[in-house]
């Protein structure tokens, strides 16, 4: 949730670039309401029969604190043609990129798509 906190801090440097942030998580629609309440800028998708994370094959089966599934912290940037201009997953489930990486990641390869 650290995260999602450095990239709602950081919402409008990701508005001025016309970037839309969404988090998916595969948390009930409760937690995923209250998750979005805490970060009002950000889009949160509850995705609890895990389409979106198994269509991108980002699912980590059993590796939460008490053995829930999780979605694996990855980044995914969509030019507004919906092509995937870059992918980011790191290998460690703990692992996130920062907010000034992901608005980096924005700046490099979604400038280019323009």
């Amino acid at each position: 949730m650290i995260e999602l906190g450095q990239l709602e801090a950081h919402h409008e440097e990701f508005a001025k670039r016309h970037t839309r942030v969404v988090a998916v998580s595969v948390d009930d629609l409760d937690d995923s309401k209250k998750t979005k309440q805490d970060v009002p800028h950000l889009v949160v998708v509850a995705d609890t029969d895990h389409k979106l994370v198994d269509a991108v094959q980002v699912l980590h089966a059993k590796a939460g604190e008490r053995g829930e599934d999780v979605a694996a912290p990855t980044t995914i940037l969509v030019d507004k043609h919906g092509v995937v201009r870059t992918l980011f997953r790191p290998t460690n489930v703990a692992s996130r990129l920062s907010a000034s990486e992901v608005l980096a990641m924005v700046d490099k390869e979604l400038a280019a798509s323009k």
